[in-house]
């Protein structure tokens, strides 16, 4: 008898340290898109300072916004007596390849909200426009002989969330995984000589 509640203490002990011995481990991959990029010469020249990522938040049931700076530097056009720049968004869609959802991504300057089809003016030297952008603005950068840099930052927030592509979603009843995509804005220069 003595044998078998040693045998039963001894098999109770090794479950209950098996049941404690279990791990949970868990890894997650981080992506940077990479690429390099030098110009110079060219009459107007926008660089990205940092990359996007979202994050959703289950406690406010959205995914979290950041500022993108940029650098934009311009040459001057020597006689030039106005100078106006716009923005656009050319692509803001990210998707994925387990399933058809996508989700928008939202540009805002200075409480402006960029679109795909009406150009939001940043700079209009002839109308007094140019905040954030002041250095730009003078006259000795936009009709002077040199080259001018200043930067500038866009407010990007996910705007809006497809299901399939089209249908329209809430950001809670998505799928959890991974989207992807390129954010890409236009920017147009005039000066008036």
């Amino acid at each position: 008898m003595k044998k078998l509640a040693l045998a039963g203490c001894v098999a109770a002990a090794f479950v209950c340290s098996n049941a404690m011995a279990v791990d949970v481990t868990a890894s997650a991959t981080a992506t940077w898109d990479a690429t390099a990029t030098k110009d110079t010469t060219s009459a107007l020249v926008v660089t990205p300072l940092k990359s996007l990522t979202f994050q959703y938040a289950e406690g406010i049931e959205a995914f979290n916004s950041q500022n993108g700076a940029f650098d934009i530097t311009i040459q001057g056009q020597s006689g030039a007596t106005d100078f106006t720049l716009t923005s656009q968004i050319v692509t803001n869609t990210l998707s994925r390849t387990t399933d058809a959802s996508t989700l928008d991504v939202g540009i805002n300057w200075n409480g402006s909200k960029l679109s795909k089809t009406t150009p939001v003016t940043m700079i209009d030297t002839a109308n007094s426009i140019s905040a954030g952008l002041d250095a730009l603005a003078v006259s000795t950068a936009y009709a002077g002989a040199s080259r001018t840099s200043t930067q500038g930052t866009f407010t990007f927030n996910i705007d809006s969330a497809t299901s399939d592509g089209s249908t329209a979603a809430d950001f809670k009843d998505l799928t959890d995984g991974y989207w992807s995509g390129d954010v890409k804005v236009q920017f147009n220069a005039v000066w008036t000589i």
